[in-house]
């Protein structure tokens, strides 16, 4: 039956009482379309969460209301690659149907459905201490491509046999949901990047208004990667590699040509970590082709005038990359262990956007506030489309679970230096890692500034990531004053090796494998004369090599390697580093 338009108009208007209920009765039954994203992720149209349960040792599913008797919970978990894209490709039909449980008395309208037990293999980490060591076998590398680095919880709600909702996330991310602090995100927040020394720019760093999700807080084990760097970007402010395009969703970084997704950004600067071999009269006869390449050690030549000092390694390709938000923080952004695909060659390798290791720090000089981010080695590859830590969708295609093994090194400052990084300059020539002395944020001699890592504490007691959160102790001895007059000198496993190394001695370390091992047998003979192998103090003042053995400085690093050898020793006396309040 067709209407004319004025019968038409004259039955709307007769029903306009019964409007309501009539569009509702419609809208019951059509079935709305959904878009990519309100069906993809965390922010889904249906509500669907993950939450693992530590009690029950369960993961389960809520949704913000009663699905359709027809429709389909479906849920597991299982160890896997989480990726930029591994969401979208997730083919739900194979995944088992997840019971509803009946409602709780103290929580009537809340639906959940439950999941499987958890493997308790599964809440740790593939990354044992082989890994972190550096002690990195071609076997380990092949269990990890084969079985993937990820404990991944996934889910859909199927109509039909199409997917309504589809969320995929990890274990440790399902884990946090269960925390109450942690389960809502930070507000958005608008950023203008800074030059590396720039003052406070206008339209950053603001929380939103006050509709915005409530922020997460401190105080608690955060285990996943996303919730960890949300309270970073609280504490230090927005990392500027990376553009916001909304909550929880930003822009990847390409750490070979320094630029993001949409193109470059201002206040960035990055370049390639230099790696050059020398004749014993210093010229340099860099080949082309690796003699020692060994993908474990981030390795490709044998000798070389800086070697890297993490594993004692020669290797072409590296690149560093910095950039100041409006809250002063200072971020850098390594990416190191590059490999190509096909031969491999000095050339290869420098044009790679393949890194086995990519590491993140953000650092605020005034309030010492740090946080270390690290990718899952060997499988968080991807140096083109470096992800932002907190991104609900796309974190976990690059980066780990927080870790605190960086302490280690870090023990002292934030940043490190070694001739080999500080091989990457700046456009004013000043490295490319901030720098006490040439940076003005970073002042010579500040021996009492603060220095803590984010919600250190908190991730002690849950040992996070399976590993120690423990800040090293400083020596304070006076006999070490001769370097403690410029720098900090932290305990811990740095404390071992590199003093020693700054003025041509070998560490305590002798072992050639992982992270303890010698550095001499790496460095060229150009590399071993005196004026180079001694790069600390930064100006030897008339010290030759005849000399140095009675200089203040030779006789410090000798009572800082006693000390390292035994803290107990006579004269060694630490202290803690002060914390930011």
């Amino acid at each position: 039956m067709r209407l004319s338009v004025s019968a038409a108009l004259l039955l709307i208007a007769g029903t306009a009482a019964g409007g309501a209920a009539l569009v509702n009765c419609s809208a019951a039954e059509e079935e709305p379309a959904l878009s990519d994203e309100e069906i993809n992720g965390a922010n889904n149209a249906m509500g669907l969460r993950l939450v693992y349960d530590e009690a029950t040792g369960r993961v389960n599913a809520t949704v913000r209301s009663r699905i359709r008797a027809t429709d389909k919970l479906v849920l597991r978990v299982r160890r896997g690659r989480l990726s930029m894209d591994s969401q979208r490709e997730l083919d739900c039909s194979e995944l088992p149907e997840a019971p509803h449980l009946a409602p709780r008395e103290d929580a009537p309208t809340k639906f959940v459905y439950q999941g499987p037990e958890v493997d308790r293999s599964l809440l740790a980490s593939v990354y044992t201490q082989e890994w972190i060591d550096g002690n990195i076998t071609p076997q380990m590398i092949e269990r990890l491509s084969r079985e993937g680095a990820d404990a991944i919880v996934e889910a859909c709600i199927l109509r039909d046999g199409a997917a309504r909702a589809r969320l995929q996330t990890s274990l440790q991310y399902a884990w946090d949901q269960a925390d109450p602090n942690l389960s809502s995100g930070i507000g958005e927040r608008s950023l203008r990047p800074l030059g590396a020394d720039a003052g406070a720019g206008e339209d950053g760093g603001e929380e939103g208004d006050g509709g915005a999700p409530r922020p997460v807080r401190a105080g608690n084990p955060i285990r996943s990667m996303e919730k960890y760097a949300e309270l970073c970007v609280r504490e230090l402010g927005e990392i500027p590699f990376f553009k916001k395009l909304g909550p929880g969703k930003y822009e990847t970084f390409d750490c070979r040509d320094f630029t993001g997704s949409s193109g470059p950004i201002d206040g960035v600067e990055g370049a390639m970590i230099p790696t050059s071999v020398s004749d014993d009269n210093g010229r340099e006869n860099t080949p082309n082709e690796c003699n020692d390449r060994r993908v474990n050690r981030y390795n490709c030549y044998d000798k070389c005038d800086k070697p890297e000092w993490l594993f004692q390694s020669c290797e072409p390709g590296p690149t560093v990359s910095t950039a100041k938000n409006d809250k002063g923080t200072h971020w850098t952004l390594l990416c190191r262990s590059t490999q190509s695909e096909g031969e491999e060659t000095a050339e290869s390798l420098k044009k790679t956007k393949r890194f086995n290791d990519i590491a993140m720090i953000g650092h605020n000089p005034i309030t010492g506030k740090t946080c270390f981010f690290q990718n899952k080695i060997f499988s968080g590859t991807d140096g083109a489309r470096v992800t932002h830590p907190a991104d609900l969708e796309k974190s976990r295609h690059v980066w780990d679970e927080p870790k605190g093994y960086c302490m280690g090194c870090h023990s002292a400052e934030a940043f490190i230096h070694t001739p080999w990084i500080d091989g990457a300059i700046r456009r004013d020539g000043t490295p490319i890692v901030p720098k006490m002395g040439a940076h003005a944020d970073f002042e010579i001699s500040w021996n009492g500034s603060p220095y803590s890592v984010v919600n250190r504490k908190a991730q002690a007691r849950g040992r996070v990531g399976g590993g120690s959160w423990d800040m090293p102790k400083q020596i304070v001895s006076e006999e070490a004053d001769a370097c403690l007059s410029c720098h900090r000198i932290g305990a811990g496993q740095g404390m071992r090796r590199f003093p020693m190394w700054a003025v041509g001695e070998e560490g305590l370390d002798k072992f050639p494998s992982g992270t303890s091992g010698p550095l001499e047998p790496k460095l060229t003979n150009w590399a071993k004369r005196f004026e180079n192998s001694h790069w600390m103090p930064p100006r030897l003042s008339g010290i030759t090599e005849e000399t140095w053995p009675q200089s203040k400085y030779a006789k410090a690093v000798a009572h800082i390697r006693k000390c390292a050898e035994n803290a107990a020793a006579e004269g060694c006396l630490f202290e803690d580093i002060p914390e930011a309040p």
